[in-house]
């Protein structure tokens, strides 16, 4: 897996040759606290929400890469959405490509 950041002005790129289980595992256990809030509350308070988003991005920083980047340059070098995208493809795996079961036929192509 590969990360570009924004750094001074610079892109950088950061890879691993595996991504550890483990990233999943915190991912779940992010998600899990969320649904135990969202039970007792009708949303997340702010500052619980700011703290769930430093829990995942270090699943990135720390659990992924080992530190490569700080969780700062991060934050300043990428956009959500990127972040986002990356994100997942750390806990669920790259998708290359739709699977072709669900473009339909030539017809539905259309």
């Amino acid at each position: 897996m590969q990360i570009d950041i924004l750094i001074d002005g610079e892109k950088k790129t950061f890879t691993v040759s595996q991504v550890p289980m483990l990233a999943r595992r915190k991912f779940l256990e992010i998600q899990a606290r969320e649904e135990e809030i969202l039970e007792e509350r009708v949303n997340i308070p702010a500052k619980t929400r700011i703290e769930l988003e430093n829990e995942m991005i270090n699943i990135l920083v720390e659990t992924v890469f080992n530190n490569q980047f700080t969780a700062e340059q991060l934050m300043n070098g990428v956009s959500d959405d990127y972040f986002d995208e990356k994100l997942s493809e750390a806990v669920f795996g790259k998708i290359e490509e739709k699977d072709k079961r669900e473009e339909g036929n030539d017809q539905g192509k259309q």
